[in-house]
C-alpha cells in the first residue's frame, strides 16, 4: 500500500475521463518542449521561439492534465518570449490571456515588452478592441485591421476566463454566423456590424472556434445549437474526421478534426466528438516507432502516418524550403490541436481502412513487391502498431489531405506580434534536428530503480508502523 501512495505522488494523474491517447500525445509535447529547451522554434523566424504554437500546446496540455512540471517551465519561457510594445496580435494576446489564467499566472504582469514597460494582458486587450466591438490586429506602422474569428473568439474566451465580460465584442462574433450555422473566418473591414449572409466562407476550425467561445461565455444555445448541426453536416461520414475546407470534404486532417471534436463535445454532442476522437486516435504514432522522440504524437493525416510507418527517421528529419525544423513543426502543431480534441471526448471506434486503400508495403492480390522472386509473395506488413490495432482512412480515393496549419490564432502567415528579433541562439538545424533521435529520457518511477526505491519506501514505512505499534503497547504495559 505504501509503495503504490509513493508511485501515486511521483506520478499527477490526467484529468479525469481522459483517455490514455491524449495523455501519450500530451507526453509527447511535454518531451518536445524538454527537448528543445522549453520552446518550440518558429518555422517563419529562423533563430526565435513559436509564441502561438507554444499556447496551443499549452492549452491543450492544461487540458489533458498531465506535465504540470513541463507547462509551468513553458510558461516561463512563452512570459519571455519577445513581445512588440507596437505590433499587436489579438489572437495571441487571448491565447496568452488563457494560458495566463490556466497556469495561476497574474495576467497583468505577463512579462515585459520591447520597451520595457510591463504587459498587462487584459488592458491590451482593451485598448485592441474598435469602437464597433470588433478586437484588432495592429501592423507595423500602426495600420488597424479587424482580427479574424479565431482572434475575436481567443480574445472574449481569455477575457471571459479572467472574469470580464465583453458584450460588444460577442455581438460582433454572433455576427459572423452564417446562415447555415457555421462561421466564417474574415470579419469584413468597416463591416463589423453587418450579419453573415452567405454560407461560402464557413468553415470546420472556424465554426468550431465560434462554439468554443459561445459555450465558454454562456447563453446562446440556439447559436450553440447552430453550429453544432453544421459541424455534423460536415463531418466525415467513414472517419468521424473534418476538413479545413467544406468544398474539398475528403481532405480530413487532425488539425481541423481536433478543434471540431472539441466544440462537439463542449456543446454536449459526446457521441459525434467520439467518433472524430477515434479516427485522431488511429492517426497517434506508436510506442514501438523506431524514432522514439515521435512516441504519442499525432500525424497531419492518413499520409503521413504511413509515411512515418515507412520510414521514421527519414520522415522526422525532412525538411522542405524556407522550414528549418521540417515535419517536425507539423507534428508538434497538429498533435496540439487534435489533443484539444481527445481531451474533450473519449476516443469511439471508427471503420477499419477499405480493403482499396491497404497500408504501405501492403502487397495486393496478382501483384508482384518490388525485388521478390515470384508472385504472391508476402509483403513487408506494416512496422509499428495503432493505438486501436487498426489502421484508419479518409474514404478511398481521396487526395493527399491538406492541413490546418495554422496555430489556433487562425492567422494565415506569421503571429504580427512574434516580430523577428537577433538571436543568440542555436540555428534552428542545429536546435531541431541534433537530438531529434535521442531515446526519450524514461521516467525514474517507471524504470526498475524507481520501481525499487518505490517498494524499499514501502517496506521502510510498514516497519516504521510496526515500531510505533510494538512502543505504543510496551508503554502501555
Amino acid at each position: 500500500m505504501a509503495s503504490a501512495l509513493v508511485l501515486a505522488a511521483a506520478v499527477p494523474a490526467p484529468a479525469p475521463g481522459v483517455a490514455e491517447p491524449a495523455v501519450a500525445a500530451a507526453e509527447f509535447l511535454a518531451h518536445e518542449f524538454s527537448r528543445l529547451g522549453d520552446g518550440y522554434p518558429d518555422p517563419v523566424s529562423p533563430g526565435n521561439t513559436d509564441a502561438g504554437l507554444m499556447a496551443d500546446a499549452l492549452l491543450a496540455m492544461h487540458r489533458a492534465g498531465v506535465e504540470p512540471a513541463a507547462q509551468a517551465k513553458a510558461t516561463a519561457k512563452l512570459r519571455a518570449h519577445f513581445f512588440s510594445a507596437t505590433i499587436v496580435s489579438a489572437g495571441l494576446t487571448g491565447k496568452d490571456l488563457i494560458v495566463a489564467v490556466e497556469q495561476g499566472v497574474n495576467p497583468r504582469q505577463w512579462g515585459k515588452d520591447s520597451k520595457g514597460d510591463t504587459i498587462d494582458l487584459i488592458a491590451r486587450l482593451g485598448a485592441a478592441q474598435g469602437s464597433a466591438g470588433a478586437f484588432e490586429d495592429t501592423a507595423v506602422g500602426g495600420a488597424r485591421t479587424p482580427a479574424n474569428v479565431f482572434g475575436q473568439a481567443l480574445a472574449l474566451i481569455g477575457l471571459h476566463k479572467a472574469g470580464i465580460g465583453n458584450p460588444a465584442g460577442k455581438a460582433v462574433l454572433l455576427r459572423q454566423q452564417c446562415p447555415g450555422g457555421g462561421f466564417r473566418l474574415n470579419v469584413p473591414a468597416g463591416g463589423e456590424t453587418a450579419q453573415c449572409a452567405s454560407d461560402t466562407d464557413a468553415s470546420a476550425d472556424t465554426t468550431a472556434m465560434g462554439v468554443w467561445a459561445l459555450v465558454e461565455i454562456g447563453g446562446h444555445r440556439q447559436q450553440v445549437a447552430r453550429g453544432l448541426g453544421w459541424l455534423r453536416a460536415h463531418q466525415d461520414p467513414a472517419t468521424g474526421a473534418f476538413s479545413a475546407d467544406p468544398k474539398t470534404p475528403a481532405q480530413v486532417n487532425t488539425n481541423s478534426s481536433g478543434l471540431a471534436a472539441m466544440a462537439l463535445a463542449l456543446g454536449g454532442d459526446g457521441a459525434a466528438a467520439s467518433r472524430a476522437t477515434g479516427w485522431l486516435a488511429a492517426m497517434q504514432v506508436p510506442a514501438s516507432v523506431p524514432v522514439p522522440a515521435m512516441a504519442g504524437a499525432i500525424a497531419k493525416s492518413q499520409t503521413d502516418l504511413d509515411a512515418i510507418a515507412l520510414d521514421a527517421k527519414a520522415f522526422w528529419l525532412k525538411r522542405s524550403g524556407a522550414d528549418n525544423v521540417g515535419k517536425q513543426d507539423g507534428v508538434r502543431r497538429a498533435t496540439a490541436q487534435a489533443l484539444l480534441g481527445l481531451s474533450a471526448a473519449v476516443p469511439g471506434p471508427v471503420p477499419p481502412r477499405p480493403p482499396d486503400n491497404p497500408p504501405p508495403g501492403t502487397v495486393l492480390p496478382g501483384t508482384v513487391p518490388p525485388g521478390s522472386p515470384g508472385r504472391g509473395a508476402p509483403g513487408p506488413g506494416l512496422p509499428g502498431g495503432r493505438h486501436s490495432g487498426v489502421l484508419r482512412t479518409e474514404p478511398a480515393g481521396s487526395a493527399p489531405p491538406t492541413a490546418a496549419e495554422a496555430p489556433a490564432s487562425g492567422s494565415a502567415g506569421p503571429v504580427p506580434s512574434a516580430q523577428p528579433v537577433p538571436s543568440t541562439t542555436s540555428p534552428p538545424d542545429q536546435v531541431g534536428q541534433a537530438r531529434a533521435l535521442e531515446p526519450r529520457p524514461a521516467s525514474f518511477w517507471a524504470g526498475p530503480n524507481g520501481i525499487a526505491a518505490a517498494v524499499l519506501a514501502g517496506l521502510l514505512f510498514a516497519a516504521g508502523t510496526f515500531w510505533l505499534l510494538v512502543r505504543r503497547r510496551g508503554s502501555r504495559s
